[in-house]
This record gives structure tokens, sequence and C-alpha cells, in this order.
């Protein structure tokens, strides 16, 4: 089936997305990135440290490794603080098997490691993308595929990605295989590829929650996924304890240096303060899940399934604490949901249509502003256009709330007995 009647003049939205694309590209590299550090990369603290342990076998949590790593970025160490004391932030933040999956290029130089790291990332976006028009029963002709593409590739969170060079993109990725092996009955693998994305823990914080309760819910069909996750998850934890033993305590002070380091805190935490914040992001999940219950024992390959793991995928963008835009990566699905078609627009009530509505604006907004500034360009220096960055970046923290909203009211409405899913995705029935 065609992906939505608003692309029914192709190439009017190609010639959109790739001016979509330019403007936002040259908004991240002129303007947002300006100024910059000029060695600064997301890549280097875990390529230095998956480097310094498999190479050298040195603990990658420990001070004089984050200093080396500072110095590399910043030019010099970092100052100890009180919430940092031993000025450890910006350092390798992630579980040690997160070096497993730099082992391939520790032997590069890092200029090196860092166009391969590009190029691998710019492909795996891609397979993100076919990967959930496949999950979600579209079939879009290549035109519109290729436009579909663009919008992506050009969204300032996969080019703030690949600005930084963040690993964010691997993860989610890796999510997005695990839903396609799970709609495609693969449980084993889908188990496997699930513990390889919890590399970066955050981005699976609501995910495995609702797994959990959709294989429980058939734990003698769908049990194996379970086991090949439980089991892969401890070959990762005792491989970590030995390439770095006792790693856990460790690992959690640098999460809790880095949280510092990076303004670790959602939105609702911005809202709420970060005591009441966690107190929301625990209700907000929890009746996630709870909206999601009725859906547990749909099969993975069905539109509903899909909708329902969208939704979770958004709320785990909500709670966890970080406003980084990267972690939008994973509303790509949510998005994809919420592409008008007629089924799900006849089955949405008024309030549902007018939540998908202001999420496509929150959207289109960044694009909007960086066209802007990419006209005014044209006249004034970049200097000049400086003091207007934060433009384009004015709807993100409101963007995963509103797809959140969207998603939700569409899963309220496919809990009524219907032969077609509202969200009119799937198959259509004979």
């Amino acid at each position: 089936m065609r992906i939505s009647p608003l692309f029914s003049k192709p190439a009017m939205w190609l010639l959109l997305s790739i001016l979509s694309a330019v403007s936002m590209a040259h908004y991240v590299t002129a303007i947002w990135s300006a100024n910059q550090p000029p060695h600064f990369s997301d890549l280097y603290a875990p390529w230095w440290a998956a480097h310094e342990l498999l190479l050298h076998g040195r603990d990658p949590y420990s001070p004089a490794v984050a200093h080396e790593i500072q110095t590399e970025i910043y030019g010099a160490p970092m100052a100890a603080s009180p919430d940092d004391p031993s000025g450890i932030g910006g350092g390798f933040a992630y579980p040690p098997y997160a070096a497993l999956l730099l082992w391939p290029t520790v032997h590069l130089s890092f200029p090196v490691a860092q166009r391969v790291f590009f190029c691998m990332s710019v492909l795996v976006t891609l397979l993100s993308v076919m990967l959930w028009l496949r999950v979600l029963h579209l079939r879009p002709p290549p035109l519109q595929w290729i436009t579909l593409a663009l919008f992506v590739l050009g969204s300032f969170p996969a080019l703030q990605a690949l600005k930084l060079q963040n690993l964010s993109l691997i993860a989610a990725a890796l999510i997005a295989i695990t839903l396609s092996l799970l709609s495609a009955n693969h449980l084993i693998l889908a188990g496997i590829f699930l513990a390889a994305a919890s590399f970066k823990p955050q981005f699976t914080f609501a995910l495995v929650p609702w797994l959990t309760l959709w294989t429980v819910a058939d734990w003698r069909r769908r049990r194996l996924v379970a086991w090949s996750f439980v089991i892969t998850m401890c070959l990762l934890v005792v491989a970590s304890e030995w390439l770095v033993p006792g790693w856990i305590p460790s690992f959690l002070n640098v999460v809790r240096a880095y949280r510092h380091y990076t303004f670790g805190h959602s939105l609702l935490d911005v809202w709420f303060t970060s005591t009441f914040g966690y107190v929301a992001a625990a209700a907000l999940l929890l009746a996630t899940l709870a909206l999601s219950w009725p859906h547990r024992s749909q099969s993975a390959d069905s539109a509903e399934f899909q909708l329902v793991t969208s939704l979770l995928l958004a709320a785990n963008v909500v709670v966890i604490p970080t406003l980084a835009p990267h972690t939008q990566l994973l509303l790509l699905p949510g998005f994809l949901c919420l592409l008008p078609s007629p089924p799900s627009l006849r089955a949405s009530t008024p309030f549902a249509r007018r939540l998908r509505v202001a999420a496509w604006i929150l959207l289109a907004w960044p694009w909007i502003a960086a066209f802007g500034l990419l006209l005014a360009a044209l006249r004034f220096p970049a200097a000049k256009l400086l003091r207007f960055w934060e433009a384009p970046l004015y709807t993100s923290p409101l963007l995963p709330l509103a797809v959140l909203l969207a998603l939700g009211g569409l899963v309220f409405t496919s809990s009524r007995p219907s032969g077609q899913s509202p969200s009119g995705l799937g198959p259509p029935h004979p």
C-alpha cells in the first residue's frame, strides 16, 4: 500500500525533501556547530576507551582515560567539581560490552575510524527506514522511499547524530532490526539484537517492559525471545566483568557525572523539578503500559502491536533524562504511524486529529526555521546568524510528548472492535 495521499505529487515532495535536507545541513554545519571545539566528537570517548581497554587492558572508567579523552576534545582535562570530584565527566559512559561493538575500529587511526563510522551510520539509518516501513506494512514506490529517506537523513536528530558521531544511530538501528525480526517470528535473533541495543540502556528503558508483558501474555509461543535476551545479557555482563572486573559501580559513577556534564534531565524534570520528575516519569510510563495492556496478545506482525511499540518508544524519549534531539530517532516509527490515511482519519476522534496535526507542525518547524536561516545567509554573514541558533530547536523538547499523545489517541481508539486498524497500517483486508 502507498504511504499516504499526501504524497500524491511525488516530484513536489521529493523537491521539498531535498530543500529541507539542504537547509538543515547548512544549519547544522554553519550555525549550530559553529562554536564547537574543532576536535569535538561523541565517538572519540568510546573509541579511545575501547582502544585502551582491548589493546592495553586499561580501565576505561579510570580518571586517567577520562582525562586523555577530555584533553583530545577540549585541549585540557576537566576540573573536578562537587558533582564530579574525579573529573570523569565526558569520559566513557557505556557498559564495557559497548567496546566490543567498536572492536573492528581499534586498530584504525581515529580519522579513519570517523570516516568508517560516518558511512556506517548513514547505511544503518537507511536500513532503519527500510525496516520500519516493512514492519508497518508500508510499501511505498521508489520515489516515495527516497523522499522519506531524505526527510529522515535531513532531520535535525539524524544530522546532529552524524555531526557529533553519536552512537544513537547504531542503537536506533538495532531496535529497528529487533522489531523486524519479531515481526518475522525470528524470536531468538530478536532477543539477541535487543540485548545488543542495550549498550545504550536508555534506548531500551520502556521497550523491555513492554516486550516482557507481550512475551508473558503467550509464554509458550514467545518464550524464546525472553530466553535469548536473558542469556545474551548474561553473556554480555560476564564478558564485561572479565574485561573490567567490578565495572558496575564505576559505570554508575560515570553515568552520574555524565548527567551533570550533559544536562541530563528530561522535559518532565524541567516541568516538575528533578525530584518530582522521576515520579511523573514513572506515572507516565505506567499509564502508557496500562494503555498498551489490551494489546499484549497481538501478534508481532500486527498493526496494533507495532502501534503500541511506537507508543512505548515515544514514551521512552519523554521519560529518559536527556533533551538531546538525537534520541528522537526513536520517534521514526511513531511518525510513520501518524501518516494520514483515510482509515485512520475516519477512526480518529477530532481531538486525536488535532494532536496529530500538532505533532506534524512541531516536526515541520525545524525545517522551516532552517530554511529561513538559509535564505538569511544569502544576505547576512554567518556570524550575524549565530544569535538565532536556537530557533530551529524551539519545538524539540515538546515533539516527543506531542507524538506520545497523538499515538496514545490512536492506541485508545484501536481498542474498539474493528476489522481495520485505526492507524491505517497493515495489509488491507479483502
